[in-house]
């Protein structure tokens, strides 16, 4: 049996619409939270630990947060106007990042193929394909269900 800590509540924050991805602080159990949560990771990095056991603690630190905000930024209540507008938003951000990786790809790979030596960042590749893959096979789900 797997027991999830789940600390934070979707209360306590809003859909993040402007700056980013993510939610806001809506509440003061909210900005306490965060503010707990920075304490304590500022906290770690002031331990007497080694660099190693830093780095470990700090990792479960994060992941912890990661999961727990996570779960907040699922369970966030959006009414169907949010949605809609969620939706173009995400959509429009994705079509402004493209094409930015696309020249990025581009002037590196024209770069170092000029210095005799043809290279690219996988990362913007890896991000693009993934995005293809995500488009695909929403598009093949939602046509199956309609």
């Amino acid at each position: 049996m797997v027991v999830v800590l789940i600390i934070a509540r979707p209360e306590w924050f809003g859909r993040r619409k402007y700056g980013g991805w993510g939610v806001s602080v809506k509440t003061w159990q909210g900005a306490v939270y965060l503010a707990s949560v920075l304490l304590i990771l500022v906290a770690v990095q002031l331990l007497p630990l080694s660099t190693m056991a830093r780095i470990y603690v700090t990792a479960a630190w994060l992941v912890f947060l990661f999961l727990d905000m996570f779960d907040v930024m699922w369970k966030v209540r959006r009414d169907e106007r949010e949605y809609l507008h969620e939706a173009v938003a995400e959509r429009n951000a994705a079509w402004a990042m493209m094409p930015v990786l696309v020249v990025g790809i581009f002037i590196q790979l024209i770069s170092s193929s000029l210095k005799g030596d043809p290279y690219v960042d996988p990362v913007p590749v890896i991000a693009l394909v993934a995005g293809v893959i995500a488009k695909s096979v929403t598009n093949y789900r939602l046509e199956r269900e309609n």
